[in-house]
């Protein structure tokens, strides 16, 4: 496959270099959108900055928490993400964003993506439950306490922003986690890191599990790194094989818009399925997920090998 082809490094920078200017800029955009962000938590709130700042230990005291925390998370990771992504492709790589490869689809397509994300869910539910239970040597009790802490408090944030109260608010987290996480995270990982790996390593596998890693590390919920990490591979290979980031972005979607309209569904008792519980999925479940996952897998490949055909020049 060669959908990176178009790429052509204007610079002799190693990776190292380059991954250092990509995170210093991430880290720059979000920071100014952060502060953007409490900004308008504290407008909304009528609260001073400084209690704004703290507002996540306090959410139930403010009266428009929700609105103001998802504008905080706006501001501080898919708007920084897209920018950071776009500065560094055009002033660094001095790249247009074509050579990202956007492509126009159609339905059976889009289709065929949702099913295999959905599809994958039960056999990605086992690697869930298995990571879960994972337990650090005693020697690493320090990090292991920092990882469940940083675990339980992006697990209460979780838990109040798929609260919903009222449809507005699932609305808003459809556009927020879904829509906007989605197309951020997949022009900065997919689009901008699996290129720029490809390039260093001239290997398109080592590239999407090399952005696959940082796509789950960069989320800081350890105990669930592996199940992560492995859906940023299946991005990965729907972008390499596809030659389209449309189709990794709308991967994305499905995969955070499924999850919230479950758990909507599941509030409103229209479904008696929670799919927040990580109880342990049925083997016959898991088994025909993995089956239906390898078959959809290798029909995107099969559809790279023919896009590619009908690409060459006669």
């Amino acid at each position: 496959m060669t959908e990176f082809d178009t790429f052509k490094a204007q610079t002799d920078r190693p990776l190292i270099a380059k991954l250092m200017i990509l995170v210093g800029l991430t880290l720059i955009f979000m920071f100014v959108g952060s502060m953007v962000g409490i900004l308008a938590f504290s407008w909304l709130n009528g609260v001073s900055l400084q209690k704004a700042l703290l507002a996540q230990q306090h959410l139930k005291d403010f009266p428009n928490a929700y609105v103001g925390l998802m504008l905080l998370q706006t501001f501080s990771t898919p708007i920084p993400f897209v920018a950071s992504s776009l500065f560094y492709w055009y002033v660094i790589e001095k790249q247009d964003i074509s050579t990202l490869s956007f492509h126009s689809t159609n339905l059976s397509v889009l289709f065929t993506v949702a099913i295999l994300v959905i599809g994958f869910m039960p056999f990605d539910a086992i690697f869930i439950e298995l990571n879960q239970k994972m337990v650090l040597p005693e020697s690493l009790k320090g990090i292991e306490e920092w990882m469940k802490n940083s675990e339980k408090a992006t697990g209460e944030l979780t838990k109040f922003l798929t609260s919903f109260q009222n449809p507005t608010q699932f609305m808003l987290a459809m556009l927020v986690v879904a829509v906007f996480a989605g197309i951020s995270e997949e022009f900065l990982f997919r689009g901008v890191l699996q290129n720029l790996a490809w390039k260093a390593f001239k290997n398109p596998h080592i590239a999407i599990w090399f952005a696959a890693f940082w796509f789950s590390f960069i989320h800081l919920q350890f105990y669930g790194f592996i199940p992560r990490m492995l859906l940023g591979a299946m991005f990965g290979y729907l972008y390499y094989w596809t030659q389209n980031l449309w189709l990794s972005m709308f991967a994305h979607f499905v995969n955070n818009g499924f999850t919230l309209l479950m758990s909507y569904l599941y509030q409103m008792k229209v479904t008696k399925t929670d799919i927040e519980k990580t109880d342990s999925v049925p083997v016959t479940m898991a088994l025909v997920s993995a089956l239906l996952t390898i078959f959809l897998l290798r029909w995107f490949w099969m559809y790279g090998l023919q896009k590619d055909k009908k690409n060459k020049p006669a």
